[in-house]
């Protein structure tokens, strides 16, 4: 784990502590379901006291910090800009904030944030972390209208919170003042589509896709998504009645931006294949398509396909 991961585990470690875990389990089990059926009302709070933001943070943080700190790895990888100013809309208790710091240490972080109980728990999180370089402001983002210029908006697990009309709105809003704009949502058929009519609507704001698409064309597949893995604490697991030590989180996102772009020469769209003597490996690719490749040892390129990972960028 990164320094910043473990910090994060002992601050949400430090706000658990003599909290009842059969309080807990019966808030996350509440939360999980509110979060399986992807219909959420957008006037009903996800997060209404404390313990509601306690439980959220403890089983849901790590995993979320895991899945942004991936896409905005990819911010850095593919735009030629220094990223000094963040805004997070609806950054709940702040683990894109957390995710940002960790790959760029002086950023300076607004976290904007309807629910007074998440706002209270984030700032509670980040003292004597990055508490020195972080804001926090309630605001709604049914109504929410964009600042001054920043470098980065991020945007994370909040469109299916959202109504559609709502989503289209922010994303305007959002693109008024942002050069760089990194959203992502859960890794699911709906959060992929979700994020493609981001995708289109940043593109008509005259944004570029700096990632995952190495292409400024039309997804070529019905369900783009990707995988962060993450170990689990002892309490993580009792809570989410888990028996291996790690999970995978899997997200959906897009990386827009006004900059110049690196662009990727493919990308890896599932977990690689290996079998001996070959590399199998199904690619999102430059011209828009998508490819299944079959990469043998003779290949020059077969060490990079070897060292592929699922959602890297692959040198042909």
């Amino acid at each position: 784990m990164s320094s910043v991961d473990t910090q994060l585990h002992a601050a949400l470690a430090r706000a658990v502590a003599g909290v009842p875990q059969h309080e807990l389990r019966r808030r996350v089990a509440a939360l999980s379901h509110r979060y399986r059926t992807e219909e959420v009302d957008d006037a009903t709070p996800g997060i209404s006291d404390p313990l509601d933001a306690l439980a959220y943070a403890v089983v849901r943080m790590p995993a979320t910090f895991r899945a942004l700190h991936a896409a905005l790895s990819m911010a850095g990888h593919h735009i030629d800009a220094a990223f000094t100013t963040q805004l997070d809309l609806g950054g709940g208790t702040g683990a894109a904030a957390w995710a940002a710091v960790a790959l760029w240490p002086a950023i300076t972080s607004e976290i904007v944030e309807r629910q007074p109980a998440a706002l209270r728990l984030g700032k509670h999180l980040a003292e004597g972390n990055f508490a020195r370089n972080w804001c926090w402001t309630p605001a709604d983002l049914r109504n929410w209208s964009a600042p001054g210029p920043v470098d980065l908006v991020t945007i994370g697990y909040v469109l299916n919170e959202l109504a559609a009309a709502r989503r289209d709105d922010l994303i305007r809003a959002a693109a008024q003042s942002a050069t760089t704009i990194v959203l992502v949502e859960p890794g699911t058929p709906g959060g992929h589509r979700r994020t493609l009519a981001a995708r289109d609507l940043l593109m008509e704001q005259g944004f570029t896709i700096a990632a995952p698409c190495p292409h400024q064309g039309p997804c070529p597949i019905d369900w783009c998504h990707f995988a962060a893995r993450l170990p689990r604490t002892e309490l993580h697991r009792i809570l989410k009645d888990g028996i291996r030590n790690y999970e995978d989180e899997k997200f959906a996102y897009v990386v827009a931006t006004r900059r110049p772009v690196r662009a990727a020469a493919a990308r890896v769209l599932t977990r690689p294949t290996r079998r001996k003597g070959q590399v199998v490996l199904d690619l999102c690719t430059p011209d828009g398509t998508a490819e299944h490749v079959v990469v043998p040892r003779s290949s020059p390129s077969y060490r990079s396909a070897r060292d592929a990972a699922w959602g890297a960028e692959l040198r042909r």
